[in-house]
């Protein structure tokens, strides 16, 4: 009974590995002098990437600069994404989803101090 338990368990973790993989998006992908930013997260109404070359994606509503750094829905399969053009240098991003909820991006290990008394995300844009 042992045996085939853990054999079941062995076999859904396989599978479920699989099924990972297979939704798994790549973020960041840097590329010359530009970085697509993607995110999975199905329930957002609006996914924001914030970082500290978009002033963490405040803008002046009296300027019309609401929502900076929105990134777009990809319907087709399912996540958010965003590229942008950067400099030589090292970023702190993060994800705000609906405006206010700050998510990391779980496809990239690197998480430093925000310098605001919390955490980001650090990219680091090659020099030429």
């Amino acid at each position: 009974m042992l045996n085939k338990t853990l054999t079941i368990l062995i076999v859904f973790m396989a599978v479920s590995g699989c099924s990972h993989i297979a939704e798994s998006i790549r973020s960041p992908e840097i590329d010359g002098r530009t970085v697509t930013f993607r995110v999975r997260i199905r329930s957002a109404n609006t996914v924001q990437v914030a970082g500290d070359w978009n002033n963490w994606g405040r803008g002046d509503g009296r300027q019309g600069e609401v929502l900076v750094g929105l990134m777009k829905k990809n319907d087709s399969d399912d996540f958010w994404e965003r590229t942008v053009s950067l400099p030589p240098g090292r970023y702190k991003y993060i994800f705000l989803v609906n405006e206010y909820i700050r998510v990391f991006d779980s496809n990239n290990p690197r998480i430093v101090p925000d310098g605001k008394g919390g955490k980001a995300n650090l990219i680091i844009m090659p020099g030429i």
